[in-house]
């Protein structure tokens, strides 16, 4: 996934705005099915919850048949790239220790490491600004610091596209 320059106001908008249609959406067709339900398998004189969490369970459903239909709507082109960017930053983060444990571990440099966490650091700068994250944002920028001497150190040339998550596979 290639990293884009997102402006910060316009997401937080967008994704604001976002959040509210989907909750909106997610009570209307909760209550419909519900209802739906009740009207044909419950009684006045009933416990109705069960159908009531149905009507939920088939709201929830419903409104992510409806996301995938409109998730590339362009009004949403900010808050899907950010949401991709978090599943980019997930993949990475699970093979976390592994990819710093081949760093430190080898008697080489390991270049792909160094990429991977090049890419991983500068994509959650990016996100953590993006979500006004700033408790973590201090040791984010220690470690930044920390691999910018390694790849100083051993004069390498390591950019942002030289990241792919095929390299993810040895770790």
């Amino acid at each position: 996934m290639k990293l884009q320059q997102i402006d910060k106001i316009r997401y937080r908008k967008h994704l604001n705005m976002a959040s509210i249609v989907a909750t909106a959406v997610l009570i209307v067709f909760a209550l419909f099915y519900g209802q739906v339900l009740i009207h044909f398998f419950g009684g006045a004189d009933e416990n109705n919850f069960k159908l009531n969490l149905a009507g939920v369970i088939l709201g929830v459903i419903s409104l992510l048949v409806a996301f995938r239909f409109i998730r590339l709507h362009p009004y949403l082109i900010e808050v899907m790239y950010v949401w991709d960017l978090k599943q980019a930053n997930n993949k990475i983060y699970r093979k976390l220790h592994h990819i710093k444990t081949a760093l430190r571990d080898s008697n080489n440099t390991n270049i792909d490491a160094i990429t991977i966490l090049n890419y991983y650091y500068t994509a959650s700068k990016q996100q953590y600004h993006l979500d006004n994250n700033t408790l973590t944002m201090e040791s984010l920028i220690a470690d930044i610091a920390i691999l910018d001497n390694l790849i100083a150190e051993n004069n390498l040339t390591i950019t942002l596209d030289d990241y792919n998550s095929s390299l993810l596979k040895q770790f």
